[in-house]
């Protein structure tokens, strides 16, 4: 099962490229995030897609912000039977969706930036959220996915040098804290573990300094976490570099199932 984690930063400036995504890679679910639009706005190619079913929390909270979807391939739906999709009800601003397959649940995510006082501290009751949410399901015997842009880069090796300055919102000691707490409930970091000490891999570049994507002054900051079982069957991690339609690329996942 391949599985893809895209921030499009707006479906309809990505509208393309993501048709493109889906008909090239062929990923059998696919989060995405940063849709800036609601029911309305998204593109109704979107909506009759011949081999996926799609579910969205478009945007409501603020038009033009946030929101998140989740394709899922019908191959994968005739394998594990159709999935369940839900807004879990902790979701705040239009930023989780979800998937049920029988025991495995994907959780799809657009952490909050967190630039601002009020927004950091709501970041970080976020995650502590979602932690116990996570924790709850693993304790009932459910093998869980966490996936999408988490905003936060976790380690030194996951952005580059110039970057790493504690004060950088995304790299703040409490950010990354949150990120320890998911690893001790004994989530995995896919992509970290398939490439452990190899620096260089990022998956967002900001606009600035200009020509930041060119020189690789990045930031990998969209993941995915998985319960040991499920990690345990990751065959590869890679993050889709060739894809620079959007600020980030996505990043894949592999599993064999």
């Amino acid at each position: 099962m391949k599985l893809t984690t895209w921030n499009i930063n707006g479906i309809r400036a990505r509208a393309h490229a993501l048709l493109q995504r889906l008909v090239k890679t062929e990923p059998e679910i696919l989060c995405v995030q940063e849709l800036k639009a609601d029911l309305t706005k998204i593109p109704e190619t979107f909506k009759s897609l011949a081999d996926y079913d799609v579910f969205w929390n478009p945007s409501t909270f603020k038009a033009g912000y946030s929101g998140v979807g989740l394709f899922v391939h019908r191959a994968i739906s005739e394998q594990y039977g159709k999935p369940k999709f839900s807004i879990p009800n902790f979701d705040a601003e239009n930023r989780l969706i979800q998937a049920e397959f029988g025991k495995f649940v994907i959780l799809g995510i657009y952490a909050p930036r967190g630039e601002k006082p009020e927004h950091f501290a709501f970041k970080l009751n976020f995650f502590d959220t979602i932690r116990t949410y996570l924790q709850t399901l693993m304790n009932e015997g459910r093998e869980v996915v966490l996936t999408g842009d988490i905003n936060i880069a976790h380690k030194e090796i996951d952005l580059h040098p110039s970057q790493r300055d504690e004060r950088n919102t995304g790299f703040r000691p409490e950010e990354r804290a949150k990120i320890d707490a998911l690893l001790e409930i004994g989530l995995k970091d896919v992509y970290r573990e398939a490439h452990p000490n190899e620096e260089g891999h990022y998956s967002w570049w900001n606009y600035f300094p200009k020509g930041a994507r060119e020189k690789n002054i990045g930031w990998r900051i969209d993941c995915t976490y998985a319960s040991p079982a499920l990690a345990s069957k990751a065959m590869r991690a890679v993050i889709q570099k060739e894809e620079a339609s959007s600020d980030h690329s996505p990043v894949s996942v592999e599993f064999r199932l």
